[in-house]
């Protein structure tokens, strides 16, 4: 519960009362972080369905996406921003860390989360059969992609330096059990509920490939991040989170078209 309430207070404008302990207990737990996706995953399907009952889907997509970036205070957008920066600029290691760490805003910070944001909305606005479940999905998938690009990164200084450090590949299998458990879970409720209509063959190849995408997605962040920067640091972290939820749903997409 320690380790919940650092990540609640840390990744959501939920004030709590915490202590250093729970920073720590956090850190050393960066694996259960897959649970503030189940919470994100909620809030984007609720405001979706919300939105969607007197906008179109286009603009309740913008507004929820809206919605989940102001619970987080932008930290992930400041943080794909500062990604963007670094690795647009032309130099050594050194020239790309420098540009990371800017605290201003370069056009290719700009032009990387502006992309990145597009295609979120581009496939959330696509999502005329899967409200319900989709975007569940890739908040829950999202974090797990955290979890892999630290258990793979090196570590840096900042912030999240302990949470990559103490992440080790073998906290990976334990975040994909919590994701694709929370997921199975979820998408049994909703069937049963009758709001949507389960598959199982299909909905376990998706489940399937859903999550070597996100292991894979973390893999290459943190190999990109080595290259570039010698390190994984939250900005690297927040920028996976942004680029995962965006190729969770286009994947999702694109294999209920195809199988």
């Amino acid at each position: 519960m320690s380790a919940l309430k650092g990540m609640f207070s840390f990744y959501t404008m939920i004030r709590l009362d915490i202590t250093q302990k729970d920073m720590d207990d956090m850190d050393r737990h960066f694996y259960l972080v897959p649970l503030v996706g189940i919470f994100y995953g909620l809030l984007a399907v609720g405001f979706l369905r919300l939105f969607t009952e007197f906008l179109p889907i286009f603009p309740a997509a913008v507004l929820t996406l809206f919605v989940i970036h102001a619970m987080n205070r932008f930290l992930h957008i400041d943080g794909t921003i500062d990604v963007g920066d670094g690795l647009v600029v032309s130099g050594t290691r050194e020239d790309h860390l420098r540009a990371l760490k800017d605290t201003r805003i370069g056009a290719g910070g700009m032009a990387f989360a502006f992309f990145v944001i597009i295609l979120s909305v581009a496939a959330m606005s696509s999502l005329y059969w899967g409200l319900i479940l989709i975007p569940f999905v890739a908040e829950v998938f999202a974090k797990n992609s955290t979890v892999s690009a630290a258990a793979f990164g090196v570590a840096g200084e900042g912030m999240a330096g302990n949470s990559v450090r103490a992440t080790l590949p073998k906290h990976i299998l334990i975040s994909t059990f919590i994701s694709a458990l929370a997921v199975v879970l979820y998408t049994l409720f909703i069937s049963e509920m009758g709001w949507f209509d389960l598959n199982f063959e299909k909905g376990f190849v998706v489940l399937s490939v859903i999550i070597i995408v996100s292991v894979v997605i973390g893999i290459i962040m943190s190999a990109i991040a080595k290259k570039n920067f010698g390190m994984v640091n939250g900005d690297v972290l927040g920028a996976t989170n942004e680029i995962s939820r965006a190729v969770v749903m286009l994947m999702m997409l694109a294999l209920v078209t195809v199988i």
